[in-house]
């Protein structure tokens, strides 16, 4: 004979298919709840240099007109109307603010750096000038993060005319 237990004590607790499903919903849910927040993170870095860049390409603007009138200290002097860089990349570091760091070596370049000069390193920016009938088109290229090696880094590109 089979003895009935109060209503109370028949369902407790789940299933073990419910379990199983529970499980099985946490498994695809985990992962793409981490996805999403590491793309996040990925496009807070690329909005932060979209909007330094400016900074940096106008700084650099800045070092080459002074670089064609009396010489930079970055650039040195150059001639109206002449392409540049004649030795190779010359690579500038800067800040989490767009603020100028110094130069680094071509080893630093290719490898990434974190810090120079005690200040912590955000962005690496290059530039190269072509001639043109108009005068020079600049490319300044900005890469971030830093600390990553060159291939790597994101890379936003600025273009302007040097009469």
């Amino acid at each position: 004979m089979k003895t009935l237990l109060p209503s109370r004590f028949r369902r407790r607790g789940a299933s073990l298919v419910e379990a199983v499903v529970a499980v099985a919903v946490l498994a695809v849910a985990i992962p793409l709840a981490l996805a999403a927040m590491g793309k996040a993170g990925e496009s807070s870095g690329s909005a932060r240099a979209e909007t330094r860049a400016p900074v940096i390409a106008s700084f650099i603007r800045s070092e080459l007109e002074a670089a064609r009138q009396d010489g930079s200290e970055i650039y040195g002097k150059l001639i109206a109307g002449q392409a540049f860089p004649t030795g190779g990349r010359k690579a500038l570091a800067f800040g989490r603010d767009g603020a100028y760091l110094g130069e680094i070596s071509s080893a630093q370049y290719d490898k990434g750096l974190s810090r120079l000069n005690d200040q912590e390193v955000f962005f690496i920016a290059s530039a190269k000038g072509v001639t043109k009938a108009r005068g020079v088109l600049v490319t300044v290229r900005i890469e971030h993060p830093a600390v990553r090696k060159t291939a790597q880094r994101s890379v936003v590109e600025l273009h302007t005319l040097l009469p």
